[in-house]
């Protein structure tokens, strides 16, 4: 019987019951290699699973345990290894996942009050759990390997399912999209760093308080309120140039006016130890005008000119003119988070997305549209549509990225299953009774001691 995160217990059917009396906090559930599993690390997939619409039971919870502790495993290997985390990919994805989750509640202040805490603090809860995660990705990646399937593979895969067992596919689009950032002015960007400079004179010299200016003027939703404050932070957390300049302050020592990605800061050091630190800040951002918003515009028009008249390509555009972060990288196409692929189904598209891709042929481009991220930033948009495909069962020749991707998958699966095996003769695992009727994938109840 496992108990759920809610306090109830489910039974071998799946449904709730009643749970035994008293009430579970927390404790070990497994152990591998002295790597420990918290009953809240699965009790928090469970909540996770149960919000995304998704009913629990024993079966699913036994997955994320296995899940657990292949990931463990993973990271036991990769200190063996000695493999560590790439810092600048583990402070990019975070940034991306603060991105996706802004855009997804609305906006940062509605992040920050509904996690009750700073964006700052926010990443900084989440540093550990980011970075663990890619650090697994980074062996995983090295057990799998790079290697790709055939045609002739990806063939002799379609044809070993049966054909009432091809998968339905729902209606989906591929689609591209560049974006051109609205930029304030110099003379903008002078106004707002001479602003900084007056206050950061003022503060020296006593004539005004750090934390009342912040208060009053600091445009970091997430901190103003609190004088500016960030709390302790490790180095990682934020963005290198503010770690930079917070790095190279003594205590109760003002910075001088600074700029980041978000805008130009001035910083008061409260405490540092070693690499964390806790210091107040205030942001100012130069703001752009209709005109700067216009002139994003006009780039836009006149590159995609070019484009329409087949004077240039679009996706020498999306690589060399596109400011936008998610797709540059991507030669305009945009990923679709969850399966990392292309294809997007119809009912995952946000409303306004859907609204101009529905009206678009396939490798037609939309007119330039504005928009305004979550950050607060603004310019203009194009999208095109690469590929719009109808609901159908899956077919070779229409599906083959999708036919190949899970011929990929089925084959790099061979190869975990052949490593945990492996791995499991020569590592010590422990899991507790109440999960040793789980039916795993891998022999983990064969590994070691059992409670």
């Amino acid at each position: 019987m496992l108990v759920t995160a809610t306090g109830t217990a489910l039974g071998q059917e799946g449904g709730p019951r009643p749970a035994p009396p008293g009430r579970y906090i927390d404790g070990v559930i497994a152990n591998v290699a002295g790597r420990i599993i918290l009953y809240s690390d699965l009790a928090g997939r469970m909540e996770q699973m149960r919000q995304g619409g998704a009913t629990p039971t024993d079966s699913a919870a036994c997955g994320e345990l296995e899940d657990l502790l292949y990931q463990q495993l993973l990271l036991e290997q990769a200190r063996i290894d000695s493999v560590v985390p790439d810092e600048a990919q583990v402070n990019a994805e975070l940034d991306r996942r603060i991105s996706y989750f802004e855009r997804q509640i609305g906006g940062r202040e509605k992040l920050e009050k509904f996690y009750g805490k700073s964006v700052t603090e926010i990443k900084a809860d989440f540093r550990d759990q980011v970075s663990d995660q890619m650090l697994a990705q980074q062996m995983q990646q090295k057990i799998v390997g790079d290697k790709r399937v055939t045609p002739r593979e990806v063939e002799e895969f379609f044809r070993s399912i049966p054909a009432d067992s091809l998968p339905f596919i729902n209606a989906s689009v591929e689609f591209a999209r560049i974006s051109i950032y609205a930029k304030p002015t110099e003379e903008e960007e002078r106004r707002v760093k001479l602003k900084l400079e007056g206050y950061r004179d003022a503060i020296v010299k006593g004539e005004k308080d750090f934390c009342t200016l912040a208060i009053l003027y600091s445009e970091d939703p997430g901190s103003a309120a609190q004088c500016g404050e960030l709390g302790m932070v490790p180095q990682g957390v934020m963005v290198p140039e503010f770690d930079a300049v917070a790095l190279s302050l003594k205590d109760g020592e003002i910075s001088p006016v600074f700029s980041t990605k978000y805008g130009f800061h001035i910083m008061e050091m409260i405490e540092r130890r070693g690499d964390r630190y806790n210091a107040r800040h205030i942001l100012m951002v130069p703001k752009v005008s209709s005109k700067d918003l216009e002139a994003a515009k006009d780039q836009l028009d006149s590159v995609m000119a070019l484009v329409r008249n087949g004077t240039m390509d679009f996706t020498a555009v999306a690589k060399d003119f596109n400011q936008d972060e998610e797709t540059k990288g991507t030669n305009g196409i945009v990923l679709e988070p969850s399966t990392n692929g292309t294809h997007w189904a119809i009912g995952d598209l946000d409303q306004r997305t859907f609204l101009v891709l529905d009206k678009l042929q396939k490798g037609e481009i939309s007119q330039a549209m504005p928009f305004e991220e979550a950050d607060g930033k603004k310019g203009y948009r194009v999208f095109r549509l690469l590929d719009r495909t109808a609901p159908h069962r899956m077919d070779l020749v229409q599906d083959y990225p999708l036919v190949q991707q899970a011929a990929e998958a089925k084959m790099r699966q061979r190869n975990v299953d052949g490593w945990v095996r492996e791995k499991l003769k020569g590592t010590y695992v422990q899991i507790i009774k109440a999960y040793q009727d789980c039916k795993f994938e891998h022999p983990w109840l064969e590994a070691g001691g059992k409670n």
